[in-house]
């Protein structure tokens, strides 16, 4: 039986995306395609039992932008700028040992939000495609990188780009339309939305919520009077921690560090956007665009930003971050992983006869 993110999967690859068996291939979990020349996965990367048992997959879009980058202060100041303080729905991962830059989103999907959750990822997609195409060539420049680019491992590299590498003009051409979301739902929102945990406020094109964190706050506004750079009118997202940073490049480096802890394991609050830092803070930031515009969207958001402030009170108010599970240094990675191979099971050579090998734990 096909599951609810399986199906998802089948339905961007033939009815939304419209792939090209030649400029694609299939995974036990999903696929690999190139609609240009920076290759985009798709795929299903875990499992997990929701509080009222349901059954959620996580579904992952991650496409390829950068390669051979060192995290230098100028390419982290570089990142920063123009691919995460401008994130929409999706942030940027640093892979220490490949030395690459990749975008991903990552989103918990079941049988509940599957209708409409699929039409964010399909977005997530498409922007990612097209942002990998803008913001590798700049991106590179900064960080003395190079754009990631590569071609299918039978068809080569493309000349002709997809159609869909295109899709998201889409989203430019909605947001020159004013705010897809009207006043009253901001009201209806803050109406509905008022706990004894939070402080909702609406002013007519957006509203800002309060949630615990620690002795203070952690900030979340939406926004719908602050377009976009590229995709113009729609929802604007900003949720701020007070966590303090010694310099810019020390923000930037735990801003990557949380994206990887969130947009590539296991997602607090919806992982479309990116973490960053400005003003001497640290932020969650991301953008709907008026095309994505849904009734009952904004209650959505507001539970996301919600798990977003509980995870990140757990790790910088109760202590519970683990700064070297997700650290940029390769020293730091290197030494986690001899740790952890001494401490998986040795094996025994197999019995006589027998074609199975037996695992013991420290040789007992």
């Amino acid at each position: 039986m096909v599951n609810v993110a399986e199906h998802t999967l089948d339905w961007l690859f033939t009815e939304q995306l419209h792939i090209d068996e030649q400029w694609s291939y299939r995974l036990p979990t999903g696929f690999t395609w190139w609609a240009d020349q920076h290759a985009q996965t798709i795929e299903i990367v875990g499992e997990q039992t929701g509080p009222r048992g349901e059954t959620g997959y996580l579904v992952c879009v991650r496409t390829e932008l950068l390669c051979g980058l060192d995290l230098t202060d100028a390419a982290l100041v570089g990142i920063n700028a123009v691919a995460m303080r401008c994130a929409a729905m999706s942030g940027p991962v640093y892979d220490v040992e490949a030395r690459r830059l990749d975008l991903w989103s990552l989103a918990r999907v079941h049988d509940d939000n599957g209708s409409w959750m699929r039409n964010l990822i399909a977005a997530a997609a498409t922007t990612q495609i097209a942002e990998a195409r803008t913001l590798a060539p700049i991106l590179a420049e900064r960080g003395a990188a190079q754009p990631a680019i590569s071609g299918h491992p039978q068809s080569g590299m493309r000349t002709v780009a997809d159609q869909m590498a295109y899709a998201a003009g889409v989203f430019v051409i909605s947001g020159d339309l004013p705010c897809a979301w009207p006043e009253v739902e901001f009201e209806d929102a803050t109406a509905h939305l008022m706990t004894g945990i939070s402080e909702v406020v609406a002013d007519g094109r957006g509203l800002a919520v309060e949630f615990p964190f620690g002795a203070q706050t952690s900030d979340f506004q939406v926004r719908g009077d602050q377009p976009h750079p590229i995709y113009g009118n729609g929802l604007l997202l900003l949720q701020h921690f007070d966590v303090p940073m010694g310099s810019e490049a020390e923000g930037v480096r735990l801003a990557l560090s949380l994206n990887a802890a969130d947009l590539t394991g296991e997602p607090n609050g919806y992982g479309f956007g990116s973490y960053a830092y400005a003003d001497g803070g640290l932020y969650f930031s991301g953008f709907i665009s008026n095309a994505l515009h849904r009734p009952g969207l904004l209650a959505n958001l507001y539970s996301s930003a919600a798990a977003r402030a509980q995870a990140m009170s757990a790790r910088f108010v109760d202590d519970g971050w683990d700064a070297e599970a997700y650290s940029l240094d390769a020293a730091v990675l290197a030494r986690r992983r001899s740790e952890k191979r001494a401490r998986m099971p040795t094996l025994k050579p197999p019995m006589r006869g027998c074609p199975m090998t037996s695992t013991t734990n420290g040789g007992e």
